[in-house]
């Protein structure tokens, strides 16, 4: 009887574990339906709440980080989030002063204090003369803030486009270790070009903007929109794109077989979906910049099979631009219309005249619109065509607003850039040629663009752009080497 009145008692207990287990599965359940409705009903409501969990979900962690002198989780936090920063964790929403880009380089800071001074890096000596430009260019551009009449919107141009990229470029050659890193921020890039791409998509197919910023509008090409996605504008969004998917075929070469089948699948989606976040605004530059890069990937490849790709792709995207004419004749139309062309020359005009009336020390950084809106004799045109009365050029841009002596520096901190990776290329480590032919492509794909388009005084495009050269340049720091009795390690070379 003892022995039965146990087995009783232990089908009793399994009975009941099996009626409990269940529970937590149906109230996650009925939360995903609830959630799920909601979002379809009030969608913003849904985003809301979404965004301050995890806006509290951040602060705890990075609280964590920083009193435990960590920056790897600060940047990866950032990567995986940072587009939706300035609609999300910006405060007010217009002229904010809280935004999530300046708290988290506040946060690095911060956490760079608790970091044991034993483990400190020194900085590299090759990047030394291109920091030195790139300071001489910050203190023009600083000098040259006192002639804006609007003190918040140029101050927010001089620390957002300029200042936070420089910083969170110093943290990452300094101290983030991109080798250890490499497969987590492979996949927080992945996802975030994931998603990025998807809210573009959606504004193509609903035709609005789904996360206005202030000052910020969807535009059409006929009659298809131009997205903007989480940005404030559809070249940052194009831009972003761009650099993403050179950075993720870089960070696909650097784990080399540490691929697995599911991460292998989320980086094509990732490369896709980049690929598309750079094309959806279509600009033509966006498509020069790709071609130009195939072109050189094609002509520099040593198997004849991938020569033969590439020039094929090339063909390929040739067709496209035809078959564009005969699908969307309105959206051809647009975007091969000669006016936007002499618009573009009678700007470039426009700001050669503004330079000669400022040569020194320029209008003022973040004047050019308001001088050339008040004063008639900037007015330029071009067949008929007049100018557009906004820089169009990163070059341009920086040489009429800080005159010869903020261009200077600026110029010369490019060329020094470009002479570091140039460096590199010589070198016979295998991470040393690769950061070369990606940082060649970055490059590329940033200034063939900033020709045509003001990339350089994007805040989001920049922090992009110095963080993705930032992270092949700390990779080609990095040199494996395996001593004698020792298991392998990383040294850093070129710091002195």
């Amino acid at each position: 009887m003892h022995r039965f009145s146990n087995i009783a008692v232990a089908r009793g207990d399994f009975r009941t574990s099996a009626i409990r287990e269940p529970v937590p599965f149906w109230v996650l359940f009925a939360a995903c339906g609830l959630g799920c409705a909601m979002l379809i009903l009030k969608p913003m409501v849904v985003l809301g709440v979404a965004a301050a969990i995890l806006g509290a979900c951040a602060m705890v962690y990075l609280s964590a980080a920083i009193f435990s002198g960590k920056v790897e989780p600060l940047v990866l936090l950032w990567v995986l989030i940072f587009p939706l920063g300035y609609y999300f964790f910006s405060f007010p929403r217009d002229k904010s002063i809280i935004t999530y880009d300046r708290v988290l380089v506040m946060a690095l800071v911060l956490a760079i204090g608790f970091i044991s001074r034993d483990k400190l890096p020194l900085v590299p000596r090759d990047l030394r003369h291109c920091a030195i430009a790139w300071m001489a260019f910050l203190v023009v551009a600083t000098l040259s803030v006192t002639q804006a009449k609007n003190l918040f919107t140029t101050g927010r141009l001089l620390v957002d486009g300029f200042y936070l990229p420089t910083i969170l470029g110093w943290v990452v050659v300094r101290y983030f270790r991109v080798e250890q890193n490499a497969a987590k921020l492979h996949l927080f890039v992945s996802i975030m070009a994931i998603y990025v791409a998807c809210i573009g998509l959606a504004e193509m197919v609903l035709k609005q903007d789904l996360l206005p910023l202030p000052g910020a509008a969807i535009g059409f090409a006929g009659t298809l929109p131009r997205p903007n996605g989480p940005f404030d504008s559809d070249d940052e969004f194009a831009l972003i794109g761009v650099l993403t998917f050179f950075l993720l075929l870089f960070l696909r070469n650097l784990l080399a077989g540490k691929l697995t089948f599911r991460r292998r699948v989320l980086h094509y989606l990732g490369v896709t979906a980049s690929l598309a976040t750079a094309l959806m605004p279509m600009f033509r530059s966006v498509g020069i910049s790709l071609m130009v890069v195939l072109l050189i990937a094609s002509l520099s490849a040593r198997k004849p099979s991938r020569r033969f790709a590439g020039f094929t792709l090339l063909g390929c995207c040739v067709l496209v631009v035809l078959l564009a004419s005969v699908l969307a004749p309105d959206t051809y139309a647009d975007r091969s219309d000669p006016g936007n062309v002499y618009g573009r020359l009678a700007e470039q005009r426009q700001t050669w005249r503004l330079f000669c009336s400022h040569p020194i020390v320029g209008v003022g950084l973040g004047q050019f619109a308001d001088v050339v809106a008040r004063d008639t004799r900037y007015l330029e045109l071009y067949g008929n065509v007049r100018s557009v009365d906004s820089p169009h050029n990163t070059l341009g841009g920086v040489l009429a607003e800080t005159g010869v002596l903020g261009f200077v520096p600026y110029v010369t901190a490019q060329i020094t850039l470009f002479l570091v990776f140039w460096h590199l290329r010589k070198q016979p480590r295998r991470n040393a040629q690769l950061a070369w032919t990606y940082f060649l492509y970055i490059f590329l794909g940033y200034w063939i663009n900033g020709m045509s388009l003001t990339v350089g005084y994007s805040s989001n495009t920049n922090l992009w752009f110095i963080f993705s050269i930032a992270v092949l340049y700390k990779y080609a720091m990095t040199e494996k080497l395996e001593p004698v009795g020792t298991g392998p390690t990383s040294v850093y070379s070129g710091v002195r």
